[in-house]
């Protein structure tokens, strides 16, 4: 196993950065981890927030001023569109909504850079 590139050493570089490309196309996880980074701070700044993915590209937010109004619209919204991703944010501090919703809030930047620099790499050898 020593001196292997990877897992799927019997792939080229180029059949490797085609299926990843492939898969992301029809995931939207690159692009969706982009959007989670740039709504983090606007997130953060609210106390009842409910966010509503309509695709990996595109997140719908609610503000809300109370919340009951919160829990409310969340059950309004979960009993309308069942098959989406909704969630609800609640918190009195930036810390306290990056530390209850970390799957969501968590930076992304440095591993889609990670990423993207091992596509490149891969795309150029």
């Amino acid at each position: 196993m020593e001196g292997l590139k990877g897992p799927c050493a019997d792939l080229t570089n180029d059949r490797v950065v085609a299926e990843f490309k492939s898969l992301d196309k029809e995931l939207g996880l690159l692009d969706r981890l982009k959007l989670l980074d740039e709504l983090t701070e606007e997130v953060s700044q609210n106390k009842n927030m409910i966010l509503m993915f309509l695709s990996s590209y595109e997140v719908q937010i609610f503000n809300l001023s109370s919340e009951q109004d919160a829990m409310d619209s969340l059950f309004e919204l979960e009993t309308r569109y069942p098959d989406r991703d909704i969630v609800l944010v609640r918190a009195d501090s930036t810390d306290s909504v990056r530390l209850a919703f970390q799957n969501y809030f968590s930076d992304a930047t440095e591993f889609i850079q990670f990423v993207e620099t091992g596509v490149a790499q891969l795309s150029a050898a």
